[in-house]
């Protein structure tokens, strides 16, 4: 067995030399890449994932330097703010009606009722 490995290794080592002496002659292009039973140019695999930009390429910009927005579009705004904060209040809130839940539990109003008797035995 130990030797079968032995074996196994020289020549996938052997093949391997053989396959990188021929790679080097070949451009990306024609080199082919077995993916998932595919064969792929290396071309399309090998590309950089990070592109290192000079530290002039996005501009720095002072946040305080844009405009204030308009000042009747800003008057709009605080109006319409005003209108849904102070006029309508309860506008977006839930309405929620008590009564329309349902009563409580069939076993718990036998119990408040054991209770309230059992308090009445105690207080005469």
């Amino acid at each position: 067995f130990g030797i079968f490995l032995l074996f196994k290794y020289t020549v996938m080592s052997d093949t391997n030399k053989k396959d990188t002496a021929d790679l080097s002659k070949k451009t990306a292009d024609e080199i082919f890449v077995d993916l998932g039973g595919k064969k792929v140019p290396w071309s399309r695999i090998n590309k950089p994932h990070a592109v290192v930009h000079p530290t002039d390429h996005h501009p720095q910009v002072d946040a305080n330097s844009f405009p204030d927005i308009e000042p009747e579009q800003k008057q709009k705004e605080n109006i319409k703010e005003f209108e849904q904060q102070v006029l309508q209040p309860n506008l977006h809130k839930p309405n929620v009606d008590a009564n329309s839940f349902p009563d409580i539990e069939p076993e718990a109003k036998k119990r408040e009722e054991l209770l309230e008797s059992q308090r009445a035995k105690k207080e005469d």
